[in-house]
């Protein structure tokens, strides 16, 4: 049976969960296809996934009056703090996917007895994909040839938007580009070894890049493809690396597997 946490506490430590099919759901898309005057139909336009809410129903009996009041406060004391929070799922094969979640809707109480208690839990997901709580594994290719061919392997069940890309030197002028799917990723400049510059986007969903010694680099990098700086396929990408050092820098792509 697949079981569900919320912070680290099990939701099935408050009852019995009624109504739990929102999560086999999948999210909506957000935008429309172009009209274009006197044709018939439209122009097809990329559309993206908008957030998402889970929803579960909450049955909790206790022995008393007094145990049902203290569980709610329980219940309420964990839903209050204002920022998200990681609701995990614990699949049947042991697999654990998270999203950052939080409860900003009332959970709508009724007390058909006293003892007994049942309840609404909505959980808005600003970013609508649950992801494997573990990284995909090291891909970490050494670029000694210009170019390099690298695989990386996304097993989710949707499109990676956002990995993290590493490039550790020595580099210079690295060029990435996903044969599978059109996006090129250019660094601009020498990576010297040691040094590292991370490339990710951060919380508010902006692409950073910076160095091992905390330096700006993101002037560094141009691309093309699409709007996002990289995109990893659902299943395998072949990718080629040019670089005009070609020794001993290394190239990883990571990111935790997002599904629906």
């Amino acid at each position: 049976m697949t079981e569900f946490k919320y912070k680290d506490v099990n939701i099935n430590s408050y009852g019995v969960l009624t109504l739990m099919d929102d999560y086999l759901d999948t999210p909506t898309r957000r935008g429309s296809n172009q009209t274009i005057p006197y044709k018939h139909g439209g122009v097809f336009v990329e559309k993206y996934y908008d957030e998402r809410s889970i929803m579960f129903g909450l049955t909790m009996k206790r022995e008393s009056h007094a145990g049902i009041e203290s569980s709610l406060d329980e219940l309420r004391k964990l839903l209050s703090p204002s920022s998200q929070g990681t609701l995990e799922m614990v699949l049947p094969n042991g697999d654990i996917r998270q999203v950052q979640a939080s409860v900003d809707k009332s959970i709508q109480i009724s007390r058909p007895y006293l003892t007994v208690a049942q309840l609404v839990l909505e959980f808005e997901l600003a970013e609508p994909f649950w992801r494997l709580s573990t990284a995909i594994a090291d891909n970490t290719t050494v670029i000694n040839a210009n170019p390099t061919a690298m695989v990386v392997s996304n097993p989710g069940t949707v499109e990676e938007n956002s990995p993290t890309i590493i490039l550790t030197g020595p580099l210079q002028n690295t060029v990435i580009t996903n044969s599978t799917n059109g996006y090129v990723l250019t660094y601009t400049g020498t990576i010297a070894s040691p040094r590292v510059v991370t490339i990710s986007v951060n919380e508010t969903g902006e692409w950073i890049a910076t160095d091992d010694l905390s330096a700006n680099k993101i002037g560094n990098i141009t691309h093309s493809g699409g709007p996002e700086l990289m995109k990893i396929n659902v299943g395998d990408n072949s990718l080629s690396i040019a670089d005009s050092t070609a020794t001993t820098g290394t190239v990883e792509i990571t990111f935790n597997a997002p599904y629906l």
